[in-house]
């Protein structure tokens, strides 16, 4: 099983240089391919500059980094390198409550005279970790919560660190008791710096926590508040309100970028329809994989009951890319099952998969 074997990559460490590949949803969230390069490292090397060697999955082309988009956002950009929009960025994410839903935008009568005593309301990106056959990585949701002003990164780690995915496979690892704030004006402005305060113990790691799960913990927050922020900004971690040099006994003395998302990602998303979802007949089901020959299968079960079955082919081959199909079926309460194939016959790890819990109504 390829194991994630090592922290978040320090900022000034050599990393990724992404192409960003689109994908084409209402909300033009998308993924980068990542390009052959040094790993992660061990812990121990995130205290210096070094070359990282790469661990990649037996059956994955060049790499490929993941993300999700809902279905009741619309399209945001994000400046790329040369500062144009680019809606490719792999961790954009919808971050007002106009972009959220459309259906919720106020029409102009109703911005003329806003009820004061309704709080704003955004959209973030949230990360959780999540069991697979190659361990634990992270899965993406989108929630809808109370604006915190016009930060939407505290509001997306809060989520990550304090709320319950909406997903029942789905975790955070932080102990019950964890916040987190932003702390504007600290250090340089193309670092983003947060401030994580519990009611209990979370520099060292808790015992019962592996150190898969922690270092996944931590890269948890870093996704997350580079989709709010919608920038790869490495984030400089604190600790109630001071330098730490480790969070949950993983490094953090040094900004942190993003892990090698082939390491720390999930390699099949269900996009739409989300977890709890109420869909009817026909619907659409729409995500990303990186399928060996670009190959998805998927089932709609009941119970142990396969109640239908079929493939379908993303749009390429062995990086994460977007696949869709249809579905028909009679009302009732069904588990959608999305995967890849395996071409080891069954030598090698099982299938990427997610799975959704919807209801078809009539």
């Amino acid at each position: 099983m390829n194991e994630y074997d090592g922290p978040p990559r320090r900022a000034d460490a050599p990393g990724p240089g992404p192409d960003d590949e689109g994908i084409r949803r209402l909300l033009d969230d998308a993924v980068s391919h990542i390009e052959p390069h040094d790993s992660l490292g061990s812990i121990h090397a995130r205290t210096k500059v070094s070359s990282m060697k790469r661990k990649q999955s037996w059956f994955l082309g060049a790499g490929a980094a993941v993300a999700a988009v809902a279905a009741t956002v619309v399209a945001v950009t994000v400046l790329s390198g040369d500062g144009t929009p680019d809606p490719r960025d792999p961790v954009a994410g919808p971050t007002s409550s106009a972009d959220a839903d459309p259906s919720t935008t106020p029409s102009p009568e109703e911005s003329a005279s806003p009820d004061v005593s309704t709080p704003a309301m955004q959209t973030v990106p949230v990360y959780y970790a999540g069991d697979t056959s190659r361990g634990v990585r992270l899965y993406r949701e989108f929630h809808r919560t109370e604006a915190i002003g016009d930060d939407p990164v505290t509001a997306a780690v809060n989520e990550a660190v304090s709320t319950e995915p909406d997903d029942q496979d789905y975790r955070t690892s932080w102990p019950a008791g964890t916040a987190a704030a932003r702390v504007e004006g600290a250090g340089t402005p193309d670092v983003l710096t947060i401030d994580i305060s519990s009611a209990g113990q979370i520099r060292t790691r808790p015992s019962g926590m592996s150190q898969e799960e922690a270092q996944i913990a931590v890269e948890q927050l870093i996704y997350t508040a580079q989709a709010a922020d919608q920038s790869r900004k490495p984030v400089q971690f604190l600790l109630d309100g001071g330098r730490t040099d480790q969070l949950l006994g993983v490094p953090t003395s040094e900004p942190l970028s993003q892990g090698d998302a082939v390491d720390v990602l999930a390699q099949v998303w269900v996009i739409d329809p989300a977890e709890g979802a109420e869909v009817s007949a026909p619907f659409t089901v729409s995500g990303l994989a990186a399928a060996f020959e670009a190959n998805v299968v998927w089932e709609l079960r009941q119970g142990d009951t396969v109640v239908k079955s079929d493939f379908t082919t993303a749009e390429e081959c062995c990086t994460m890319a977007p696949y869709s199909f249809e579905v028909t079926a009679p009302p009732g309460e069904y588990t959608l099952v999305v995967q890849d194939t395996d071409p080891s016959g069954g030598e090698g790890p099982a299938p990427w998969q997610d799975t959704k819990r919807i209801t078809i109504v009539p």
